[in-house]
């Protein structure tokens, strides 16, 4: 494990709670709710901060343990947002606010610790493949089950 990855876990599981509130202020200022769309937004600055601070501790598991953990995370936030009513487009919005907020933490750490470009590329592909991970399981997910149901 490098340095980066050690202060990027902590960073990304203390600031959880604001980073999850600045996706949700981004998401819905690019995307306002319309009439009759469901929304909580308690709920959904939950999950968030749950992922963030899921993706902080498990980018120190290793890859085996790290897909366990996100694929059970992405099944539950899936079948809540069913159970839920919310479409899938709806579900899927905060996606570029939550990568591109992470891109931003790795960004300032990498700066703070000047860190070597090979250590900032080798940390942002490991976070994008958990995020690749995470969205994908989820809409297979999500589809699966609105498949099932019909």
């Amino acid at each position: 494990m490098n340095q980066i990855q050690h202060t990027l876990a902590k960073a990304l599981i203390e600031e959880a709670p604001t980073l999850a509130e600045h996706i949700l202020t981004l998401r819905f200022k690019k995307y306002p709710i319309k009439d009759k769309q469901l929304s909580d937004r308690q709920s959904s600055t939950e999950y968030i901060m749950k992922l963030v601070q899921l993706l902080g501790s498990s980018i120190l598991l290793s890859p085996s343990e790290r897909e366990e953990g996100l694929t059970i995370w992405s099944i539950q936030t899936a079948r809540y947002a069913l159970e839920y009513g919310q479409s899938l487009d709806v579900a899927m919005q905060s996606t570029i606010f939550i990568r591109s907020e992470i891109l931003h933490v790795i960004e300032r750490i990498a700066e703070q610790e000047q860190t070597s470009i090979k250590e900032v590329i080798y940390i942002i592909q490991e976070m994008n493949q958990m995020l690749d991970l995470c969205f994908q399981v989820f809409t297979e997910t999500y589809m699966e089950s609105i498949l099932e149901a019909i």
